[in-house]
């Protein structure tokens, strides 16, 4: 069970979910060849990086905007959707090309933790902004 569904208070709901993509995994992939040909250590980075890799979390749900990221240290980011004040994406080259970015999540000024490798970012911000217009207007 993942982080944000473990963290639902009362009848809150995801609305919508923000994907890592595996893209992430592939500094842990060439490291792990590169030293698997010499060591034993090589062929444990690659599992390693993936479960990093797939402990990075973002969610929407119907009263807050749920980021985590980290294996075994936790950074976590839970913000009322209403005191959300900008979501930023921030895309390199190769995120551009391939279909990834960084979340930065800011309320009332204070930018949090980055939320990195998301897949499609731009479509996670876009869906966040439209959830909290509905929200809003309810």
């Amino acid at each position: 069970m993942s982080y944000i569904d473990r963290n639902l208070v009362g009848s809150e709901s995801v609305l919508y979910r923000g994907h890592v993509t595996l893209w992430a995994l592939l500094p842990w992939l060439l490291w792990g060849v590169i030293l698997g040909l010499t060591t034993i250590i090589g062929f444990v980075l690659i599992p390693l990086g993936y479960f990093i890799i797939r402990s990075n979390e973002a969610g929407i749900t119907n009263k807050r905007l749920i980021a985590k990221s980290g294996l075994i240290r936790r950074d976590t980011v839970e913000i009322p959707i209403k005191k959300v004040s900008s979501l930023q994406v921030k895309q390199g080259i190769m995120g551009r090309l391939l279909g990834y970015g960084t979340l930065i999540i800011s309320d009332v000024g204070a930018a949090h933790a980055p939320i990195r490798f998301i897949k499609e970012p731009l479509r996670f911000r876009q869906k966040f902004f439209e959830i909290q217009e509905e929200i809003e207007n309810t």
